[in-house]
């Protein structure tokens, strides 16, 4: 059985365990909209960069949401009492003090058994506080509040491996973990002990950039001889290793440092025989002895190249930055390029209601005439003096405007005609004007049809009615609600000339290869072939950014960054990137080997997605 077959084999094993496990599934706990929004709850209870320790929650059965922790479960707390601050406790509790919670709507965390005159909900700060730092709190509940809405992301069950990642046992079969990552860091914390199932506590990547990745956090030496190893910070997602973090396979299921300082040297079970450290490499010496599991067999060959990486020397922009920006690109290019798109859900804006009459003007009898003169009031179609249209008797003289009649003050101006009534056609600035009723204005990027309205498609796009747009009418289809833009469609759609375009079929070329793959030397050739492939196309994309989206695209990416700098390189082979991994994604490879993005690898399916069903957008301006 070839290593294609084996991870195939163990991805479907961890699927049926997961969904056997389905009540134990942990989640990242994000902020959908608003203040923090796609930042992760963590054990402080502070939103924080997705991707840390201390960020999966586990929402159990009876109510509760914990952490589960190498201390046990630690649960998430309400504190009514306490500037309804959120806290963790390591029992249950209700009343002042509560762990159990709901989800009203499926996106709110609504404190239960509590005694909280008013439904209180988990809930984040309407605006960034002046130390910067977003902690969750106690608000009282509101459906419509932005800032109560969380997603539960990244799924995955409780004390079980990511694909991908893997045990190091030692000859003992004991494993290499480490449960603590508070601050500071230390190669203490490292060791060597008997293997718990805890997938955030010794399952680790290793990445053909010659890292091995625990929990976000890089195997790294600390000096030469005899010195000891440890986790250290890694670089930003996509950044190569650091000096000292760098490893390869040796002889003998070794692993051997090929970092700056202790190059050659072995890891090996420190004499204590908790830690670890390095030491001259020994044939045959048990204590340098490593097994994992066939995924690293076949992703950490030795020999194997550094693997592709979006990274560009002296970049400034960071991750969150960069892919803002090609999230633009991808929604500029989607539009102009995509056979098709699919609407948002229509919606209704409600009722009409009649109109009214304009300003300047009043109603009277149903009818619309514009304002008097000042002076005058208005009765139907006619004006008529303040003043009064008489005074006095038997007097000689009348002021001005009045004339004496036998001894009366009669006012000369008593009226005047104020034309025909219209009909009330008037809106307030809310609403408009629609078959005669007044509509709510419709939401941006929307047409409507009396209540219902719908996504209007962007400019140059045909309209296939409710559900979609296309490209051009003959791309409307009722069947349109099941269609998917296939990856070579998506990567036929751009860099077709020059030398992006002669790569690309390289890429094609490589890719049938792993496809047609029958042995595991074929595949070990074919994985080769299409890395330095990939490597040659983001070679390619960063010097012809316009080649793999538009030439309106590249010339504001330009203008912005400056063409050729690192930053401008950094987001053209981003996109290509993002291009690439759509491309190979039905390989079923763990991707993650082939190629590094600042895409957190667990939201390439999101990606994934984007193409395969892209949503209709109108155009923006560049973030």
């Amino acid at each position: 059985m070839n290593w294609f077959s084996r991870l195939i084999i163990t991805l479907a094993a961890l699927g049926a365990l997961a969904s056997a496990r389905a009540a134990e599934t942990s989640y990242n706990i994000v902020g959908s909209v608003g203040s923090g929004a796609g930042k992760c709850l963590d054990s402080n209870a502070v939103l924080s960069p997705c991707g840390g320790a201390e960020q999966r929650f586990v929402f159990g059965a009876d109510g509760t949401v914990y952490l589960d922790s190498s201390e046990g479960k630690r649960y998430l707390q309400g504190n009514l009492f306490a500037s309804h601050s959120i806290g963790f406790s390591n029992t249950l509790a209700t009343g002042n003090a509560s762990t159990y919670w709901s989800r009203p709507g499926g996106n709110r965390l609504q404190l239960s058994e509590s005694r909280a005159l008013t439904t209180m909900c988990l809930s984040r700060p309407l605006s960034v506080p002046v130390s910067g730092t977003l902690r969750a709190e106690l608000a009282q509940c509101s459906a419509s509040a932005a800032n109560q809405q969380w997603t539960l992301a990244n799924p995955l069950p409780v004390g079980q491996p990511e694909p991908g990642k893997t045990q190091v046992k030692s000859s003992a079969r004991n494993c290499l973990q480490q449960s603590d990552f508070s601050a500071p860091l230390a190669a203490i914390k490292l060791s060597v002990a008997a293997c718990t199932l805890g997938a955030k506590t010794e399952y680790f990547q290793f990445t053909n950039q010659g890292a091995v990745v625990l929990n976000g956090y890089c195997l790294s030496t600390t000096g030469g001889l005899g010195s000891a190893v440890g986790l250290g910070a890694c670089g930003d997602t996509g950044v190569p290793p650091g000096a000292n973090q760098l490893w390869k396979r040796g002889p003998n299921a070794s692993i051997v440092s090929s970092s700056t300082g202790s190059i050659g040297l072995c890891l090996e079970l420190a004499k204590s025989g908790t830690g670890v450290e390095l030491q001259n490499c020994e044939a045959g010496k048990l204590s340098q002895y490593w097994s994992t599991s066939t995924i690293v067999a076949g992703n950490w060959p030795a020999g194997v190249p550094r693997k592709p990486t979006t990274y560009v020397p002296k970049q400034t922009l960071s991750s969150g930055q960069v892919n803002t920006v090609v999230n633009w690109i991808q929604r500029e290019t989607s539009i102009s390029t995509t056979p098709f798109c699919y609407k948002t859900k229509p919606y209704d804006r409600g009722a009409g209601i009649l109109p009214d009459c304009a300003d300047g003007q009043y109603k009277d009898g149903g009818l619309c005439y514009s304002n008097c003169r000042s002076g005058y009031h208005g009765v139907g179609p006619v004006c008529w003096s303040d003043q009064s249209l008489s005074y006095g008797a038997g007097l000689l003289h009348c002021r001005d405007g009045y004339t004496n009649v036998a001894g009366v003050c009669w006012l000369k101006k008593a009226s005047y005609g104020n034309g025909a009534g219209k009909a009330a056609n008037s809106c307030k600035s809310n609403r408009v004007l629609q078959a005669g009723l007044c509509y709510e204005n419709p939401r941006s990027g929307y047409q409507c049809n009396a209540s219902n309205c719908n996504q209007r498609c962007a400019a140059g796009i045909a309209d296939c009615g409710v559900a979609a747009c296309a490209s051009n009418a003959n791309q409307c289809a009722s069947t349109i609600s099941n269609m998917v833009v296939s990856t070579a469609i998506m990567f036929a759609s751009f860099a077709t000339a020059g030398a992006a375009g002669e790569v690309k079929v390289g890429v094609m070329t490589a890719k049938e290869a792993v496809e047609a793959a029958k042995t595991a030397d074929d595949l070990a050739d074919a994985l080769l072939l299409l890395s330095e492939n990939i490597e040659k196309f983001l070679l390619a994309a960063q010097n012809d950014l316009a080649g793999i989206s538009s030439v309106e695209i590249e010339a504001q990416i330009a203008r912005k960054y400056g063409k050729g700098s690192p930053d401008y390189q950094h987001i053209a082979r981003e996109w290509a990137a993002r291009n690439l991994l759509y491309y190979i994604s039905d390989l079923l490879l763990d991707l993650n080997t082939l190629i590094i993005t600042t895409i957190d690898p667990t939201g390439i399916t999101g990606v994934m997605d984007a193409f395969a069903k892209p949503p209709c957008m109108d155009h923006t301006a560049m973030p």
